[in-house]
């Protein structure tokens, strides 16, 4: 009668770290996907400056209209490295994990983006619990593949 207890508190922890590393995924994908809206967007730097958008600032003191100059935020050196583990994440969809790797790793980048699962399945032609069994699935293997390498658990724990 034991041992049976010694099992089920070995299996719950088993299933805690498993929730535990999928949650990190989850968050790691999430942060990547919030960092990317403040990456800058190419330009058109060859387009001669007078077709460029004209900004104009006004002094404070004149008559008239002012306009402040815009506050662009950056994203921090925290979700940069975010960022970066999360492509090295989703290199790590390979042939072994998935069918469709190219397939899984849009599905998820797009969930990341917080799309839901109605616009996923018309986006991938499948019903919408189709797309999320199969990401639930994607992420359960990607999960398992880095628990069983140490040197990639080590990135997601320094965070």
């Amino acid at each position: 009668m034991d041992g049976y207890y010694v099992m089920l508190k070995s299996i719950n922890r088993l299933v805690d770290e498993q929730i535990k590393l999928e949650n990190y995924i989850k968050e790691i994908l999430d942060d990547a996907a919030y960092a990317e809206r403040f990456l800058s967007k190419p330009n058109n730097r060859r387009c001669p400056s007078m077709y460029q958008l004209l900004e104009t600032h006004y002094d404070k003191r004149d008559w008239g209209f002012h306009v402040s100059p815009k506050f662009t935020m950056r994203a921090t050196p925290k979700q940069m490295t975010r960022y970066n583990f999360a492509i090295d994440l989703l290199l790590l969809i390979t042939d072994d994990i998935s069918d469709d790797p190219r397939l899984d790793r849009k599905l998820m980048w797009l969930r990341a983006n917080r799309l839901q699962w109605t616009k996923l399945g018309k986006f991938f032609g499948f019903h919408r619990t189709t797309i999320k069994k199969r990401y639930e699935i994607v992420l359960e293997k990607l999960s398992n593949k880095l628990r069983n390498s140490f040197d990639n658990i080590d990135k997601i724990f320094i965070y």
